[in-house]
């Protein structure tokens, strides 16, 4: 179930993370993802914010999906970026063999750790065989909200990765690195690919 109280801060501040994150160029993780999806191919930016990163992927000739559950920034990639963006739910992703790629970024992190095997089960089944999975997380241990009150789950690397491969996923590569977000303090996260 969505968290509400994360859902109303992003509402709130839709236009300082737009600053936060947008960009006119893919970055190294967001390009890995592109070049490994054939031209043409169905992705979904599950968790898409403002939809910055589904128009970059939709520049380089991919097909993007795109949802989010605040509904300011689904009004934002509609408006700015005219995106096909829908306003829903991690439980909201219930299609089956349909996306060459499903990326994550960030975004899972709100989900509580009592629903992640079943979101990372509904990515597996979504992804046809072989299709390419990016998931982004913050490094660390349990579950607390921000200064913003934005609700974290926070997962050791190999906890993260056994949940990944029992949903059926092949880990390709993962990286680690830190990083300041919209809370205004540097924490370390991990990046992980995959395939179905």
């Amino acid at each position: 179930m969505a968290d509400q109280k994360t859902i109303e801060t992003y509402n709130a501040t839709a236009g300082d993370y737009v600053k936060l994150v947008s960009r006119d160029t893919p970055d190294k993780d967001l390009q890995r993802f592109i070049d490994a999806i054939p031209k043409g191919g169905l992705v979904l930016d599950w968790g898409c914010g403002p939809g910055n990163s589904a128009a970059m992927m939709q520049t380089a000739g991919l097909v993007a999906n795109a949802i989010d559950a605040s509904e300011k920034m689904v009004e934002l990639a509609r408006a700015e970026l005219r995106l096909n963006v829908k306003q829903g739910t991690f439980d909201d992703l219930n299609e089956k063999a349909r996306y060459d790629g499903l990326w994550a970024n960030f975004s899972l992190l709100h989900a509580p750790k009592s629903s992640m095997e079943k979101h990372l089960q509904a990515a597996h089944t979504a992804l046809k065989k072989g299709g390419y999975f990016h998931i982004g997380m913050k490094l660390g241990t349990g579950e607390k909200r921000d200064k913003l009150a934005r609700m974290y789950t926070y997962y050791a690397e190999d906890e993260l990765k056994c949940l990944i491969e029992s949903a059926g996923f092949t880990i390709a590569t993962s990286r680690k690195d830190a990083m300041k977000g919209m809370a205004g303090h540097e924490e370390p996260f991990i990046i992980i690919t995959a395939h179905a």
